[in-house]
């Protein structure tokens, strides 16, 4: 029987000037369904737009990460989570009402089970993007399995850990540009199973899957992960910390020091 004092569940969502898909993504949040307790942290990384006050206004706990990238995000929303579990997903995805009794089933059925993460699909793509989809995703599924022997397949849009194995690692890469979900997923494979279940399955959004720079990129560090084990050399420049999150203030500010200086 769960106890319904425990909190089962943290829900971490990395955000970056994301206030057109926020709102909804934490709407499916709120009618997740189960009889246990379940958190959401949004991490505003550095946002100019409204992604932290629509956080706030739908109820959510807000944390602002200053160093800049998806790996410092989910490092950061990780370090503060209460959840026995561990869900990271992405600003867009639509989680199901049933997802988390889903994965409940999954961890309780196996116990060896660390880490999880389910077959995507599009909710705002045309019908034949979701066919080539479920084609391209059944040939990760088995290259990851076979060739990485089973040390990859979950993906940042819908991945379930256990905490307390996380903590037994490195965490989540905060230098990596991409592929941080991969990389943490070699990292919790040591301590027991990976799995991606393809009958577990999430809606998201296809505007990151543009066959582009950024999609080969993310192919390549994937096939580097599958095969070496190693993410691919994806670092992050140096970081731009925010000196001062009113932005409007901060211009101010600058036009006054310009001026001084011009009139000496």
């Amino acid at each position: 029987m769960i106890d319904n004092k425990e909190m089962l569940f943290s829900i971490v969502i990395p955000a970056y000037n994301e206030e057109k898909h926020l709102e909804p993504c934490l709407n499916f949040t709120k009618k997740l369904i189960g009889d246990f307790n379940y958190e959401v942290i949004v991490v505003d990384n550095n946002s100019t737009d409204k992604t932290s006050q629509i956080a706030k206004d739908c109820g959510v706990k807000v944390l602002l990460e200053t160093k800049q990238g998806v790996g410092a995000a989910r490092r950061a929303g990780t370090i503060i989570a209460q959840g026995k579990y561990v869900l990271h997903i992405d600003a867009d995805t639509h989680l199901p009402t049933n997802y988390l009794t889903e994965v409940m089933k999954r961890f309780e059925k196996d116990p060896e089970l660390v880490c999880v993460g389910g077959q995507m699909y599009f909710y705002d793509a045309p019908f034949w993007k979701n066919i080539l989809r479920i084609f391209v995703h059944y040939f990760f599924w088995f290259f990851a399995t076979l060739v990485s022997k089973k040390t990859q397949g979950p993906m940042g849009n819908n991945m379930t850990f256990k905490n307390s194995v996380y903590k037994q690692t490195s965490g989540f890469d905060a230098n990596l540009r991409f592929g941080e979900d991969m990389d943490l997923s070699k990292k919790l494979s040591e301590f027991g199973k990976v799995k991606l279940d393809m009958t577990l399955k999430c809606p998201v959004s296809s505007r990151r899957y543009k066959i582009d720079k950024g999609l080969f990129d993310y192919s390549v560090n994937f096939f580097s992960m599958s095969t070496k084990g190693e993410p691919r050399k994806n670092d992050l420049p140096p970081a731009k910390e925010v000196v001062e999150k009113d932005h409007p203030k901060l211009e101010k500010l600058k036009k006054i020091i310009s001026k001084k200086k011009t009139v000496k």
